[in-house]
Order: structure tokens, then sequence, then C-alpha cells
């Protein structure tokens, strides 16, 4: 290990470009974040030149931060969202605006597939990803049949992360962390499917080569002079985020699961093998070294409680008073709290119903605004402990769960995770793990560490379970079960 190495994580997410300066034997020395403007990123489209043009304002920001050193960076370790699909022209131009895993154009496309359980089980074994409009398969195979001609105008399909990667190096690989999100992958062979491509209508080709997390391209000389940092660094071909969070929060190695609660929600832990139940319900990606991740993911997580407070806002003058409403909620007598369905967004684990609609159940006359917002924190976890029983089914109850993301900013909502978990939950208190881990791939691509399975972050916060809390959640589970049930058999 060369303790005095540093390495830049850069992350693009759905809204913004984070960057740090990581040390190994200092953690996050500097950091920067830009937020994404909303006509260069919507949610479900993103700008791509517009996203690469503030990764390298964020950059060299965080490049300039007093006490960095540029020469003193071993290398820039690259992360991105999973399955984002981005069409490019025979000179590698995009045709289009990204599309994110928030976009659900796709709908109309799958759901008559999705009909076919044979057809929808034989894939989901094969790739680990259900039949399910956020995966770029189906975004591609929904161009094919609606946009013919950019269909026949798309020499290459690519993503977010890749096309910043190509950006910075100019390079046209992928990792397979990547790829596994596509629904394309197979997660068995890890390569790509060739009657899967068949089907796409894809030629190999047209993706890029498969690489692992550590494969490094030399950062161009222009890119280099732009952002003040030496011509040739190592750049990492770029991961998932969800990958990277279980990086970040040293969850490598087996029995550790990560718990991100953020604008969506997501379970993960890492197995030697593929972990899918018969059923499909949860996922399963590749992480590197032969390991994968198995995990869940909900639509639904404080983009709900966004919703709410922006439908107040106009009454309470157009801000977002999470501090009023926390403790506005504490105050709720929980068994006497109506009920929220989380899919506001449409539904991803365990149903995959993008259709799905949400909102509440047993509203009465003597309910305030704090009993329904309440009820939303609540809905939330409940969605994704419904996953995490099935996780857990699949792959053994974790000897640890760290939870990151924006419900740690809220002490009632933390505690009502353990309470609803029915176990001690940890977390770092790092705002943001995946770029840490991000960081981790690029140190162990240069030799700066001997393996990111080495890393362990320190824990700064533990919630444990409260027994009357637990009895009240385990009752009002049971009743979000059967709603949950209904719901599913509704039509809309």
């Amino acid at each position: 290990m060369v303790k005095s190495m540093k390495t830049i994580g850069l992350e693009v997410s759905t809204s913004s470009a984070k960057a740090i300066v990581f040390c190994p034997n200092k953690g996050v020395i500097a950091e920067a974040t830009l937020p994404f403007p909303a006509d260069m990123a919507d949610g479900p489209t993103q700008d791509a030149d517009g996203i690469v043009a503030t990764a390298l304002r964020v950059l060299k920001e965080v490049v300039n931060c007093p006490g960095i050193d540029a020469n003193s960076i071993g290398a820039i370790g690259l992360c991105g969202t999973w399955h984002s699909l981005l069409l490019l022209d025979n000179e590698h131009k995009p045709l289009g605006r990204i599309k994110t895993w928030a976009d659900q154009s796709a709908t109309a496309t799958v759901a008559p597939l999705r009909r076919d359980e044979a057809f929808v089980k034989r894939l989901y074994h094969k790739t680990g990803c259900m039949t399910h409009a956020l995966y770029p398969i189906w975004k591609w195979i929904h161009v094919t049949r609606t946009e013919p001609r950019l269909a026949l105008k798309t020499a290459s399909l690519s993503s977010q992360i890749e096309y910043v990667h190509q950006a910075l190096t100019t390079g046209r690989s992928v990792s397979k962390c990547t790829a596994s999100g596509t629904g394309l992958m197979n997660i068995n062979t890890l390569d790509w499917d060739d009657e899967i491509l068949e089907f796409a209508g894809i030629k190999r080709e047209q993706l890029g080569e498969l690489v692992d997390a550590f494969y490094a391209a030399p950062l161009l000389p222009r890119v280099a002079q732009a952002v003040g940092l030496p011509s040739g660094l190592p750049v990492t071909v770029g991961c998932a985020d969800g990958a990277m969070n279980q990086v970040g929060i040293g969850g490598v190695r087996e029995g550790i699961m990560s718990m991100s609660v953020g604008t969506s929600g997501a379970l993960r832990a890492a197995h030697k093998e593929p972990k899918l139940p018969g059923e499909p319900s949860t996922w399963c990606y590749y992480l590197f070294n032969n390991k994968r991740l198995a995990g869940a993911a909900i639509n639904g997580a404080t983009n709900c409680v966004d919703w709410y407070l922006d439908c107040l806002s106009a009454r309470d003058g157009g801000c977002r008073d999470y501090d009023k409403f926390t403790e506005g909620a504490s105050e709720v007598q929980g068994e006497r709290a109506p009920y929220f369905m989380p899919f506001l967004f449409g539904e991803r684990c365990p149903g995959w119903q993008e259709e799905k609609a949400g909102g509440f159940y047993g509203v009465r006359g003597s309910h305030n605004e704090f009993d329904l917002y309440y009820s939303i924190l609540e809905g939330v976890l409940f969605n994704m402990y419904q996953c995490y029983q099935i996780l857990s089914e699949i792959g053994g109850t974790p000897d640890d769960v760290i939870m990151s993301g924006g419900i740690l900013k809220s002490p009632l909502w933390s505690q009502m995770a353990a309470d609803i978990f029915q176990r001690e939950i940890l977390a770092t208190g790092v705002a943001n793990d995946s770029t840490v881990g991000t960081a981790l791939i690029a140190l162990e691509s240069v030799g700066g560490i001997n393996s990111v399975e080495d890393y362990r972050p320190a824990v700064t916060m533990k919630f444990t379970p409260q027994d009357d809390n637990m009895k009240t959640y385990e009752s009002r589970y049971a009743k979000y079960l059967d709603l949950y049930a209904e719901l599913k058999q509704a039509s809309f």
C-alpha cells in the first residue's frame, strides 16, 4: 500500500456531478459538488455533453481546492448511474439525450412481453435483470419499434458513464459491472449474451469492449490541461454508483448489506455466485473479481417525501421544511396513522409494475399533514423491508446492514428503519459512499492499496430497534402487505 498516494473519485449521478480527493490514511481531503441544471437533467433524460462539461468543471474545482497538489494524484476513478442508454452515430456523437433509469418510455413495449412468464423467467435467470422498462435492452427495443429511423442511424449503444470515460480518454470500453445492468450481459458467463443480442437486433461491434472495474485508460492531454492534472493520468472505465456504494461501505466481503435511501432506495449484498429467487422479484448484477451483487431497488424514496412537501409548498412559501415535518411526525401515534403505498413513480422490486400507482389509504378527517408525512416515511421502508426479506431468504441474513443516503438526515426515519427491520442498523456517516468507493477502485488500479476488499470504514452511527415500536410496525406491515396484494390486482 502507498499510504501517501491520492486518487480522485468522480461521480455523475441523476442530479449532480461530485468529486473527491481521497487518501488511504486520511480519507476524503477535498470535495466538490455541482448540481445539474433542470434543462440538462430532468430525471428521465440528460444532455450527454452537458453532463461531461459539468463533470470537468467539478473535477477542476476539486483539483483547485486548497492544499491539493495535482502531481500527487495517482489516478481518477469514474462512477455513474446504472441502466442508462445513449445512442451514438458513426463519429461516436450523441443522437439524442441519455435515457436514465427513470425513463419509463418503454412501458408500452414491455407490458405485453411480460405476460409470457416463461420468457420473462428465462431472461431473468440469464441476465439477473427483469423484463422492465428501466433496462437499456427494452429502451433500445422500444426505439426500434417507435423510431426506426433513429435506430438505423445508431452506430453504437453507450451509456452515461461510458460517454464520460470516452470524453476523458477516447476509450470505447464498458465495465462488466455497468454492463450487467443493461439486460444484455449473461450474469453466469460474464459476456454479452448472443441469443439476447440477436433478439434485440444488436451486433457485438455496437457495444463497448467488456473489461473489469480496474481497467484504466490515459487522460487526454487537452482534458488534463483544462482541469489542471498531469496528462496520461489513468482513468478507470467507470462502474455503477450502487456497486461503488457497496465498496465505499466496506461491503465487498460477504455478510455486509448496504441500504441506500436517497432519491430511490436500494439493498445490496456481495456473493461468490449469482443469487436469484425462482420467481422474478430482486436482481443480480456483477461487481468485480468474480463477485455478484444480489439486490433490490425501489423507485419511491426521498422523491416521495419531496413530492409531498412540494405539494404543500405553495401554502408554505415554496420551501421544503424537513425539520418542521420531522418534528411533527415524531409526535404521531403510529398505530393511528394512515398507510402509504410508495409507488408514485411506478414499481421496481419486488413486483416490477411500471404502471403501478401509489397513494394513501385509511385517511380520515382527524389526520393532519404530519400523519401523512409519517406514513410516507413508513411506506417507503415497508417496501424496502419486503425486498430485504427476499434477499435474506436467497442469500442469508446479513451480519451487518450499513445505511446511507438522505435518510440519515432524519433521526426519526433512521430509527424507524431499525424498528421495521427489527435489527441494528449502522452508518459510516460519509456523505457519498459511492464516490469513496470509486476512489478506492482507482487506488487499487494503480497499486495504491492492495485490495478494496480490505477497506473498513469507521461506523459513526448505530440505530437499535425499540421493542414497543417493533410491535406496532409488525402489525402495520402485515396490513401493508394486504394492501399491496390488493393493489397488485387493481387496474388503473
